[in-house]
């Protein structure tokens, strides 16, 4: 079935009340938070690929979001960049859509219209987007999360989240658009949640600060709150402090930001930033070569390969 510029399988029975759960890459993917959470949601609930854009070439420049090539047994295959769809079915509650969107260089408006139109016709009820942003925060202390929500009351003490509305200015995503349209125009609920990770620590996979995110998810839907995620993200952390004696300048660098968190000093940071998908935060931090050189071999993880550029893998 063509949905806009999607070509959708639709769920057979209809889907029940579901909630959308939504990324962007890689505009608000730092630490690929998003993509993590998505993956254990679709591996908790079993989801179901039904779809993606039609033609993908018409919103992407394969130059930037390069295509790849994976191997299953002795198949070559070529894997395109894609915005892609899937659903996951709670019985007694509400199902999910999990959207995996894909920031488009080109046609962005009708990118936009495509995915009002899928909300619209999969009948979504409520529109929660995640995803992360480097902060002046400490990774020594719980990674402040920041969000908020329309046409919808979350539970009190709702995962130690700080709500408020987004006070953030300057450059964004075209697909900022798309939260906006569901409120105004379909009056569906919407519900952010960005956490903020350490600026420090460039992690190309942040398990810490996605077990954040899927903390407070599990509030939400019910699951476990043991997961993978959690040990994984604690054992990255733990990594930085053999290093503090050595850094001085790091080390003060931190407890400089353990005392503002503290202090909830930092409490006033803009809440959901639209353009948290800069590498840069509105506070800069300038750092000696050898601190650099060593936050760099962090990011880099155990494997020392090369750190990848998020923006280039557009899968």
């Amino acid at each position: 079935m063509k949905i806009g510029d999607f070509e959708i399988n639709m769920p057979d029975p209809p889907l029940q009340d579901p909630h959308c759960i939504v990324i962007l890459k890689p505009w608000i993917n730092v630490g690929n938070v998003g993509k993590i959470v998505l993956a254990r949601l679709g591996k908790l609930f079993a989801s179901e690929k039904i779809g993606e854009l039609e033609r993908p070439s018409k919103f992407y420049d394969f130059t930037r979001y390069r295509p790849s090539i994976r191997l299953r047994g002795d198949v070559r295959r070529v894997r395109v960049p894609n915005t892609r769809v899937r659903f996951a079915r709670r019985p007694g509650s509400s199902d999910l859509v999990l959207l995996e969107l894909l920031e488009p260089h080109a046609f962005a408006e009708d990118f936009n219209d495509s995915v009002v139109e899928l909300v619209k016709a999969l009948g979504i009820t409520r529109y929660v987007q995640l995803g992360g942003m480097y902060d002046s925060v400490p990774h020594s202390r719980q990674l402040s999360v920041t969000g908020s929500t329309r046409g919808w009351e979350p539970p009190a003490n709702f995962g130690d989240v700080k709500l408020a509305g987004s006070r953030y200015q300057g450059p964004t995503s075209m697909t900022s658009q798309i939260s906006e349209r569901i409120w105004n125009d379909l009056h569906l609920q919407t519900l952010s949640l960005m956490v903020h990770l350490p600026l420090y620590l460039k992690l190309d996979d942040d398990y810490a600060g996605s077990a954040r995110i899927l903390k407070i998810l599990s509030e939400l839907y019910g699951f476990t709150s043991q997961l993978p995620e959690i040990e994984m993200g604690a054992r990255q952390y733990e990594q930085v402090n053999p290093a503090l004696s050595d850094n001085p300048a790091l080390q003060e660098m931190i407890e400089r930001f353990e005392r503002e968190t503290d202090s909830g000093s930092g409490d006033d940071r803009s809440t959901g930033s639209e353009g948290s998908g800069s590498d840069d935060s509105e506070e800069s931090v300038s750092l000696p070569p050898e601190i650099e050189q060593f936050l760099t071999d962090i990011a880099q993880g155990d494997d020392d390969s090369p750190t990848e550029d998020p923006s280039q893998r557009g899968e």
